[in-house]
């Protein structure tokens, strides 16, 4: 394992800049999701989760096997700090546990895709976007937390 040093500020600045950018992202897939649900495609919706999650089990499967990152610059500097912070072994553990997770997650999706009768479906506004939303949140909080 190699140590190399970190400007910690230049760290929680691109920290904070990975952040706007990911919610940037959630917020164009929140967008996304209420178009196809509120227009009652809601197969669409689930699918583009589905899909959603099996690109990001293929993407950290493609960081763990080859120890290379896929993103931005800043993504990519971010997770390399992480790595180094947390070692090589800690650090595998980690993503294994999230190809784990996420899978699991994907084949649930994928089970609800199949066995759903999606034309007998109605989702009513002021509670579809909830779990979405709160994710959300939880996600904000725990990048929010290590930066204080």
């Amino acid at each position: 394992m190699y140590t190399e040093e970190w400007d910690i500020q230049e760290i929680k600045h691109l920290k904070k800049k990975k952040l706007v950018q990911d919610n940037i992202y959630m917020l164009l897939l929140f967008v996304i999701l209420v178009y196809f649900t509120d227009s009652g495609k809601h197969a669409l919706t689930i699918g583009t989760f589905f899909v959603f999650i099996w690109i990001m089990v293929v993407l950290t499967l493609y960081t763990l096997k080859t120890g290379r990152s896929i993103g931005t610059k800043t993504s990519k500097r971010v997770q390399k700090f992480d790595r180094n912070r947390l070692g090589e072994k800690r650090w595998k553990r980690n993503k294994i546990i999230e190809v784990v997770i996420v899978s699991v997650v994907g084949v649930g999706i994928a089970v609800l895709l199949f066995v759903t009768d999606f034309n007998s479906l109605t989702l009513d506004f002021p509670s579809y976007p909830f779990p979405f939303l709160g994710a959300w949140l939880g996600f904000n909080i725990g990048e929010l937390v290590p930066l204080c």
